[in-house]
């Protein structure tokens, strides 16, 4: 390659004395390349016709192969400085998705790209929206039906959203307004399903814990007697063991989004990062993920 890079500069130049200046050697070794790459490929490259140079037949044909090589060379050179460079990749979504997807992600991430260091923020739905439009973050996870067009999102998941209380104050026969008119409710009103859209049909106050944070929500429900409005995939286990009794399903496989600002998605680290994480999630039914 080191003589295929000099025979490229000597044949833009068509002088070996330029040629030298520019790639920092002696006008004698732009000779002993050249000279090396025609008895290896048993050519001419060049012929001198009045003082001047010019490129033989076959030199002009291996003048542009070289240009191709060169693109392919650069174009694997990139790849190779991609897990060597240190950037930070900032992400963020509800802390049951920072676990469920973004920590085995970065898991296998850092064995291919062990200079990216990662920054993980666990928040609400919005805010996670927010700052991916603001591109404060590189990468996000929401849910929803309702996506920004400056975003560049593929569906990862899908979640039931239900309300939901612990076994010791569940009671056969009890209705919803009979829970939340005498237990506390654990929600995040940032989000959709707030209180005024999912109990329209309430006269009284309702007794809320607001909060962002689905572990709040899933503490509340199991230690601490409170109905709980949540996000029901981090609570797959409990429901199963029957230590949390679903007592209403308000949204069906609402959708889970691996989303970016599309802004951003030019950036050599988010864009592997992103097509990354698409392939390793691997959606099998009901998007069950397997890491393996």
């Amino acid at each position: 390659m080191k003589y295929l890079r000099t025979f490229q500069f000597v044949a833009e130049e068509l002088n070996f004395s330029r040629a030298a200046i520019k790639l920092n050697y002696s006008q004698p070794t732009v000779s002993k390349h050249i000279q090396a790459l025609e008895e290896s490929l048993n050519v001419m490259l060049l012929n001198r016709k009045d003082g001047q140079y010019q490129l033989t037949e076959a030199g002009l044909k291996l003048y542009n192969h070289s240009l191709n090589i060169k693109k392919e060379m650069d174009a694997i050179e990139k790849l190779s400085l991609l897990g060597k460079e240190s950037f930070e990749l900032k992400l963020q979504g509800h802390d049951f998705y920072c676990y469920e997807y973004f920590i085995p992600a970065i898991t296998k991430m850092r064995k291919i790209y062990p200079g990216v260091k990662f920054g993980i923020q666990a928040t609400n739905n919005q805010d996670t929206v927010n700052n991916l439009l603001k591109n404060k973050i590189d990468v996000g996870i929401i849910s929803g039906s309702i996506l920004p067009k400056t975003f560049e999102t593929i569906q990862i998941g899908a979640e039931d959203i239900g309300i939901c209380v612990g076994k010791e104050i569940y009671r056969a026969g009890l209705t919803t307004q009979d829970y939340i008119q005498k237990y506390s409710v654990s929600i995040d009103e940032s989000d959709f399903y707030q209180t005024a859209n999912i109990f329209p049909y309430l006269n009284q106050a309702i007794d809320v814990v607001d909060t962002n944070s689905d572990e709040v929500v899933q503490q509340a429900v199991l230690n601490h007697r409170c109905v709980g409005v949540v996000r029901l995939g981090r609570l797959e286990e409990n429901i199963k063991h029957g230590d949390v009794i679903v007592i209403e399903t308000i949204v069906r496989k609402d959708p889970i989004y691996l989303a970016a600002n599309k802004s951003k998605m030019n950036q050599t680290h988010i864009r592997a990062f992103f097509e990354l994480l698409i392939k390793i999630t691997d959606p099998r039914k009901d998007y069950q993920i397997d890491w393996r």
